[in-house]
């Protein structure tokens, strides 16, 4: 009979992702947009699509509570853990839809959609919204994933999980990179009405303790069932893939992003 793998990580996702991705991925992409955006006291801030709260907490860090900052997510999980982190901030987190908005025109200096617009239904008329709260000279900030290729740990994962577990795993992982392509996004933004958007690509390190940590950080993700004969397998060829960025133990490797900066 065969033994099966039980994920180390425990949880549901919204505890997986804060526990494993927040620390090694998204903590560092949320101030690169605090340094990027250079926020000034007293400024109103949305963070929409904000997921357990990594961008509107480096806000709040930044600035202290002299701003406005409003976290808005239409998933009640990932708001439940943001709330355990933001006690000490006067965040206001919100559930609810980005594409109605519950808020008046101009009301926002920043709105922040980092790694959100990819699963929006509707990616223009959510755009549409955040510009139509932001104030005028306001910014819109969004940040999609680059490419999967260009994003090379979460490459060798998708691709190890495609060969060892199933192509649904695969393609649930490549799901986040659909709007991978620079050139896409500048067709979006047109396509919204903002032709003189900013489209650009930047780079950062992800820092995971470990191959291991993000390998079985998707595997709680996704729920999905292994043996342990397999799992080891699977292991052996991501840590083989991703030796070039292994060191101490440590895995670091480039993240790219396509970030839209749209100026009202």
């Amino acid at each position: 009979m065969s033994e099966w793998v039980l994920w180390e990580i425990s949880g549901g996702m919204a505890e997986v992702y804060e526990r494993v991705f927040v620390p090694a991925a998204m903590n560092i992409w949320a101030h690169k947009a605090v340094d990027l955006l250079a926020p000034r006291q007293g400024y109103r801030i949305l963070d929409a699509a904000c997921g357990t709260g990594a961008v509107a907490l480096a806000f709040a860090r930044r600035l202290g509570k002299d701003c406005q900052i409003v976290g808005y997510d239409l998933n009640p999980d990932m708001l439940a853990v943001a709330r355990t982190k933001g006690v000490d901030t006067d965040i206001d987190w919100q559930i609810g839809d980005i594409s109605r908005l519950p808020f008046q025109d101009h009301t926002f200096d920043i709105v922040t959609c980092h790694f959100g617009l990819m699963f929006f239904p509707d990616r223009a008329g959510a755009l549409k919204e955040m510009v139509r709260v932001l104030a005028p000279g306001g910014q819109v900030f969004a940040l999609v994933w680059g490419a999967i290729e260009r994003n090379p740990g979460f490459h060798a994962v998708a691709e190890g999980f495609g060969r060892y577990i199933d192509a649904e795993a695969r393609e649930s992982i490549r799901g986040s990179f659909v709007l991978g392509d620079p050139e896409q996004m500048r067709a979006l933004t047109a396509a919204a009405g903002f032709s003189d958007a900013h489209v650009h690509t930047i780079q950062v390190q992800a820092q995971f303790p470990s191959v291991e940590s993000i390998v079985q950080g998707y595997g709680a993700l996704l729920q999905a069932v292994i043996d342990r004969a397999t799992y080891s397998r699977l292991m052996e060829a991501v840590i083989g893939d991703l030796k070039p960025y292994s060191e101490g133990g440590a895995l670091c490797f480039p993240m790219e992003a396509i970030a839209l900066s749209i100026t009202k």
